[in-house]
């Protein structure tokens, strides 16, 4: 059978050149700057410059900041609660726009098997976005800390980007929006309503007006990671599954520039305010919304997402190692003789010296490099064992400890200390594995 490279759908050869998320990084969300796209929501105001929707500067005080963060207490209890009414009750009541996008979160919110919410409010911020009127208006840093019950260890924060206004002296929501200064790492539940599928530590959520239940998603993930279980003698742990259209494409929206399929990643406990990471929480993945039917009946998509996350491979090992092994699970028991490849993919491997794709040269051919890198892997799994390629994987992390990144420098030494062969040797065999000598 044919085969064009990586398993996008015949979206495209390439793939997110983080490697489908292998390189998350170490410390937090970036601080916040002004963007040219969206000044008025991005450009930092200190609490003592105008801030209000009308013509008088506003000075927020010490009384502002903590009524609005007695409000977020108030709206975290209602979700935990499950009273709407309370909930809609922080929300500025001549906004029926806001309200009803409020309520969606809300019940999207309630979906989930939610285990503890809360928010943290900084005492300065940014200049707030519009609101109706001319009363004071104010918007801190704001930071949700939200933990799905059974699928993330800890809770994963997000800022928020979050406008409160003062109607007849209460302070009221009168503004959310996405507002991608903050990158959000996954916030699912804010936007169109959900549909939410659980079980034990695996939810899957799509878009309820969307191509596929979330439970036909849910079915599909739990099928392939008892297979993949199989292979790689690993169980699955805790994950969402992310199908949804709600939050920032994490490029795997159609017309993104980076398309692709599907993309893991890890999400993470964070400071107070979510300036930077303390520690892992979970794992999500999220699968392109536009293609998430064609996802779940491919299959090779979501195993290759899979196995990154039940190998739970970092930013230690080299890509042709993390990307091959995936791309080889995805495609077992099949092997690469079992199929035929484009001409022009592997007449481009053909002219490349010989040797593994270096870090910094990754996904500059990304066809080419998806499919070395099965090659490597199928020769490394199929003559020493998967026992032996684990090793290989630890020695890597124990070396990315000292600061090396993606095995930059050491592949050579660290093949040569696990198989006895060169890096050299390795690429030979896995060209050959391609028809090319």
């Amino acid at each position: 059978m044919l085969r064009c490279g990586r398993p996008v759908l015949a979206v495209l050869l390439a793939v997110v050149l983080a490697g489908c998320g292998d390189d998350e990084p170490l410390d937090g969300p970036d601080e916040p700057s002004a963007s040219a796209s969206s000044p008025a929501s991005t450009a930092p105001a200190s609490s003592s410059e105008p801030s209000s929707s009308g013509d008088e500067p506003f000075s927020a005080e010490e009384a502002d900041f903590a009524a609005v963060e007695r409000l977020l207490d108030r709206r975290a209890a209602a979700v935990l609660d499950g009273d709407r009414a309370a909930f809609l009750a922080t929300v500025d009541r001549g906004n029926p726009a806001l309200r009803r996008e409020q309520r969606v979160l809300f019940e999207n919110l309630r979906r989930l098997p939610v285990a503890s919410l809360r928010y943290a409010v900084s005492r300065d911020g940014y200049r707030p976005d519009e609101v109706a009127g001319d009363d004071p208006v104010l918007r801190p840093r704001v930071a949700e800390h939200l933990a799905l019950r059974g699928v993330w260890r800890r809770p994963v924060g997000n800022q928020l980007a979050m406008t409160f206004v003062r109607r007849d002296g209460t302070w009221r929501v009168g503004a959310e929006v996405l507002d991608e200064t903050f990158e959000p790492q996954e916030r699912p539940w804010f936007g169109v309503p959900l549909d939410v599928a659980v079980d034990g530590s695996v939810v899957a959520l799509t878009d309820r007006d969307g191509p596929l239940p979330a439970s036909e998603v849910l079915d599909g993930v739990r099928t392939e990671l008892a297979s993949l279980g199989e292979l790689l003698d690993e169980r699955g742990g805790r994950l969402l599954v992310d199908a949804t259209s709600n939050g920032l494409p994490h490029g795997v929206r159609e017309g993104s520039g980076d398309d692709a399929a599907a993309v893991s990643f890890d999400v993470y406990a964070t400071d107070d305010l979510a300036d930077s990471y303390t520690a892992r929480a979970g794992a999500a993945i999220k699968l392109n919304p536009d293609l998430v039917d064609a996802i779940v009946e491919d299959r090779y998509t979501m195993r290759h997402e899979l196995t990154h996350f039940l190998l739970a491979t970092d930013t230690s090992a080299p890509y042709w190692a993390t990307e091959g092994i995936a791309e080889y699970a995805a495609y077992h028991p099949n092997r690469l003789a079992d199929f035929r490849f484009d001409e022009g993919v592997l007449a481009e491997l053909d002219e490349r010296p010989v040797g593994l794709t270096p870090a910094g040269r990754w996904g500059e051919e990304a066809a080419g490099d998806y499919l070395l890198a099965e090659a490597t892997v199928e020769h490394l799994v199929d003559t020493y064992g998967l026992d032996r390629f684990r090793r290989m994987l630890r020695v890597f992390e124990r070396r990315g400890g000292r600061g090396v990144l993606y095995g930059e420098g050491i592949v050579d030494e660290v093949l040569r200390d696990v198989y006895g062969e060169g890096e050299r040797s390795v690429a030979r065999a896995a060209y050959a594995r391609l028809g090319l000598d």
